[in-house]
C-alpha cells in the first residue's frame, strides 16, 4: 500500500505543475472568414488566415523574369517624396487558386496537329493549332489578312509555331491577324508562342496581335521586321537573343516583361509598353528607341552594359523610370515624368542626358552613383525628394539646366558625392520644347 503522506505530496506537486504544462500547449490558430474577391471579378474568394497580408508593388504571380544589372540604390527615407504613382500592372490569380475559365466557341476551318511544313503554305480563315508546327528551312508560311489562329493545349503539351524557314504575316489595318488563346480571357501560358530559330530570311509580321503565350515572339539568332504588332497578356512579349529587329509601332501590354533583349541589335520606333511588370529590358545589346511611350509599368526601361539611344517619347507614371547600368549612349528629348522611385537612374553609364523634361517624379528626377554621365540643357523641376541625387562618392556634373525658376533640390552623399550645377539656367532650354 502507498503511504498516504506520499500520495498527498504527489498531489501538491501535480497542482503546482499543471498550469505550466497547460500553458505549453499551443492555442489553436484562429481562421478568419473567407476574404472577399470582389476586386477580381469571377474569382472565388480565397481563405485568409490570421497572418498579416503582404503586399508588393508588382504581383508575385506574374511570370518570374530576373531584373537586369545591379539594382539602383535607394534614397534615404528622409529624402523620398510622396506616394508612388498608381501603376496599372496586370493581376493574375496564383495557380493554386482554381479559376473557372470560359472557352471560346470555336468553329475552325482546319485543326492542325503536330506538323512539319516542307512546302510553302498559306493559312487563312480560322485555324486551331493543337500541336507543334515546324516551318522547315527553305519553306515559307504565309498568314493571310484577317486570319485568326488559336492554340489549344493537347495531351498536356503547349502548342507553338517554330520557324526555321520564313514567316510572313500579312495583316492590314482593316483586317488584322490574331494569334491567340482558346479562352475568352487569355492568360500567360495558354500556349507557348512563335519561335524564330536561326532564320535570317525576310521574316515580317504586320498588323497582328499575339496574346496568351509564354513568349509571344521569341527570336533566336534570327532577323525580324515588325509593323504594328502587339503582344498582350503573355509572360514575355518579345524575347530576343543574338537577333536583329526593326519594329515600327505596336508594343506590349499586360505582360511580365514587354521586350527582353540579350546580345541583340534593335531599332524601335513608336513602340508602346503599357501595364507590364517590366516594360523593356536590355543586356549587352544595342538599342535605338525613338518616340516610345512607356506608361503604367513597374519599370519603364532597364538596360545593363548596353549601347542605348533614347530619342524623344514619354516615360510616365511608372513605378520607376529609366535605369542605365554600364554601357554608353544618350537620352535626349524625352518626357520623363511622375514616376515613382526615380525618373532616370545612372550607374557607371557613360551617357549624355540633354534636352529632356524631367518633372514630378516622386523620389528623384535624376539619381546617380558616380560621375560617368553628364546632364545639360534639361528642364528638371517639381521632383518630390531631389531634383538630382548623388548616392556615390564622385562628382556628378550637371551644368546649364533649368529648375523651373526655383533653387535646385540637390541631394549629396554626406558631402562625398557632390553635384556641380553651375551655371543654372534662368529660362527653359529651347531644346526641351523641340
Amino acid at each position: 500500500m502507498i503511504p498516504p503522506l506520499l500520495i498527498i505530496r504527489a498531489l501538491v506537486v501535480w497542482g503546482a505543475l499543471a498550469p505550466a504544462l497547460a500553458g505549453a500547449v499551443p492555442a489553436p490558430v484562429p481562421v478568419a472568414a473567407p476574404a472577399s474577391a470582389a476586386s477580381v471579378p469571377g474569382v472565388p474568394a480565397a481563405r485568409a488566415t490570421s497572418a498579416p497580408a503582404r503586399t508588393a508593388a508588382i504581383p508575385a504571380e506574374l511570370p518570374a523574369v530576373p531584373n537586369v544589372g545591379p539594382a539602383p540604390a535607394e534614397l534615404p527615407a528622409s529624402l523620398k517624396g510622396g506616394p508612388v504613382p498608381a501603376v496599372s500592372v496586370p493581376v493574375t490569380v496564383p495557380a493554386s487558386v482554381p479559376v473557372p475559365r470560359t472557352p471560346l466557341a470555336l468553329n475552325p476551318t482546319e485543326i492542325v496537329g503536330d506538323r512539319t511544313l516542307t512546302q510553302d503554305t498559306v493559312w487563312k480563315g480560322e485555324l486551331l493549332v493543337e500541336g507543334v508546327v515546324v516551318v522547315a528551312p527553305q519553306t515559307t508560311l504565309t498568314v493571310a489578312p484577317g486570319a485568326v489562329i488559336r492554340f489549344r493545349r493537347s495531351n498536356g503539351k503547349l502548342p507553338l509555331i517554330m520557324v526555321q524557314g520564313r514567316l510572313v504575316v500579312q495583316g492590314s489595318h482593316e483586317q488584322p491577324v490574331l494569334f491567340g488563346s482558346p479562352f475568352v480571357e487569355p492568360a500567360p501560358g495558354d500556349w507557348q508562342g512563335i519561335l524564330l530559330l536561326g532564320t535570317d530570311k525576310k521574316n515580317t509580321l504586320e498588323h497582328c496581335r499575339i496574346e496568351g503565350a509564354e513568349a509571344a515572339l521569341e527570336v533566336l539568332f534570327s532577323t525580324l521586321t515588325l509593323k504594328d504588332v502587339t503582344a498582350a497578356k503573355s509572360g514575355t512579349g518579345l524575347k530576343l537573343q543574338d537577333a536583329l529587329l526593326a519594329m515600327d509601332g505596336g508594343g506590349a501590354t499586360g505582360c511580365g516583361t514587354g521586350v527582353d533583349l540579350y546580345n541583340s541589335e534593335v531599332n524601335l520606333t513608336g513602340v508602346a509598353g503599357t501595364g507590364n511588370a517590366r516594360g523593356l529590358q536590355a543586356r549587352t545589346s544595342s538599342l535605338y528607341l525613338q518616340k516610345g511611350s512607356f506608361t503604367g509599368n513597374g519599370t519603364a526601361l532597364n538596360a545593363d552594359a548596353s549601347r542605348v539611344k533614347v530619342q524623344g517619347g514619354e516615360f510616365r507614371e511608372n513605378g520607376a523610370g529609366i535605369a542605365l547600368a554600364g554601357g554608353e549612349g544618350i537620352v535626349t528629348g524625352a518626357a520623363i515624368s511622375r514616376n515613382g522611385r526615380y525618373g532616370l537612374s545612372l550607374n557607371q553609364a557613360r551617357v549624355r542626358v540633354t534636352g529632356n523634361e524631367i518633372v514630378g517624379n516622386r523620389d528623384a528626377g535624376i539619381m546617380v552613383e558616380d560621375g560617368a554621365a553628364v546632364a545639360w540643357s534639361n528642364a528638371i523641376s517639381d521632383n518630390g525628394g531631389c531634383d538630382i541625387a548623388n548616392l556615390g562618392t564622385e562628382e556628378f556634373r550637371a551644368p546649364g539646366n533649368w529648375y523651373g525658376g526655383s533653387t535646385p533640390k540637390i541631394c549629396e552623399n554626406k558631402g562625398r558625392g557632390t553635384v556641380a550645377v553651375a551655371p543654372v539656367l534662368a529660362v527653359k532650354p529651347k531644346a526641351v520644347d523641340n
